[in-house]
């Protein structure tokens, strides 16, 4: 068994349906870790200027859901990785059927992951598993 770092700070920035169906799938797979849900990239901003780098709620992990053009997430990861204060960050990108974006332009502006929604619950549950198992237990932890 892997040792696990508990109370890890996921921030989701997520709308829609298959942002609810992110962070019920999060809730139920990551026991244990605080998870803050914004609904958009103004909210993500303004708490990012509201906290204190020292604050115990600063993020250790981003996860990004694209709705359907990649604009937010290349901008959204430039921003992300161009600021000082949250360059550490590692940015998973989520992202549903019906977004079209370039891959590897992602990953070149430092998305950590990049995972399609599954259309069914189920799926994204096992998702979550995948990476309870990988993110919270082995890369965030070393």
């Amino acid at each position: 068994m892997y040792p696990r770092k508990v109370g890890l700070n996921v921030w989701l920035i997520a709308a829609s349906k298959e942002g609810d169906d992110l962070e019920e799938a999060l809730r139920m797979n990551a026991l244990g870790h605080n998870l803050t849900v914004m609904a958009s990239e103004d909210e993500f901003d303004q708490r990012v200027a509201d906290l204190d780098r020292d604050s115990g709620a600063w993020p250790h992990l981003l996860m990004y859901l694209v709705r359907d053009e990649t604009s937010d997430a290349d901008k959204l990861l430039g921003k992300v990785k161009s600021s000082k204060r949250l360059s550490h960050v590692p940015v998973i990108v989520f992202y549903t059927e019906q977004a079209t974006f370039d891959l590897a332009g992602l990953y070149s502006s430092g998305a950590a992951s990049v995972i399609r929604v599954p259309v069914r619950f189920q799926g994204l549950v096992e998702v979550m598993r995948v990476i309870e198992a990988y993110w919270f237990k082995v890369a965030l932890t070393a």
